[in-house]
């Protein structure tokens, strides 16, 4: 009985200690994919304000971390992403983006290494979408991705008497607020109390609301005005605090 019990106990325990490693390796995994992450941001920034020799130094970064991700998750994949048939393939063409990114930056030519960079925020994206995966970085994302319809307006004035329009307008903003607030309250402990990202979301949350007192006005000027602003702080999130 006693040998039973110790058995039983002696698995248990090797059962235990095989989820916390695997539970570690995914917490691992996803933290190193974070810091390469905020690298490539930075680097996307620089980028665009015409900064290539700081975009390397950051793409420089973001290649090493990537480097060691490839080394030690291709070949064995931490939980879920271990069924993702398709999951060393992306780091692999993840890695070869950032080698292209960082030749060219160092050259100079900020447009191509801007390419070279922009199809890897999409590929995080899918990769962890396709695997069950939703970190705050993915919430951004979908954030950053449902101002697109609503900034359409900017080029083409709104017209305001059409009911359908109205509603659309209506519609997209509610679906931006509400995403906002999500990504809130996703953010990790620490950054939601920095005193920035606290102005920047309180910002952005006034700044949507009143986009539905422009729609109510009639004023497609006013709803132009607010969605500039709006596609301001929409960016700012991201560049800043993007995850």
């Amino acid at each position: 009985m006693i040998r039973t019990l110790s058995a039983l106990f002696l698995f248990l325990i090797l059962a235990w200690s095989g989820t916390s490693a695997r539970a570690d390796a995914t917490g691992d995994f996803n933290k190193s994919v974070g810091e390469a992450y905020a690298s490539y941001r930075s680097a996307a920034n620089y980028l665009r304000t015409g900064n290539p020799g700081l975009a390397s130094l950051e793409i420089a970064n973001a290649l090493e971390t990537w480097h060691k991700i490839v080394e030690t998750s291709s070949d064995q994949p931490p939980k879920p992403y271990d069924k993702d048939t398709s999951f060393s393939s992306t780091l692999s063409s993840i890695e070869k983006s950032l080698n292209t990114a960082l030749s060219t930056a160092e050259n100079g030519e900020d447009k191509e290494s801007l390419q070279a960079l922009e199809p890897i925020r999409d590929q995080l994206y899918d990769l962890r979408k396709r695997n069950g995966v939703r970190l705050y970085a993915d919430c951004i994302t979908e954030l950053n991705r449902a101002i697109e319809p609503l900034y359409a307006y900017r080029h083409k004035m709104p017209d305001l008497s059409n009911v359908e329009v109205r509603n659309q307008l209506i519609d997209e903003s509610e679906a931006y607020a509400k995403l906002l607030k999500e990504c809130r309250s996703m953010a990790p402990a620490k950054q939601s109390k920095d005193q920035e990202f606290v102005r920047l979301f309180d910002g952005t949350e006034n700044s949507v609301q009143s986009m539905f007192p422009a729609i109510d006005s009639g004023d497609a000027n006013r709803v132009i005005n607010v969605l500039r602003e709006l596609r301001s702080f929409d960016r700012i999130i991201y560049f800043r605090f993007g995850g």
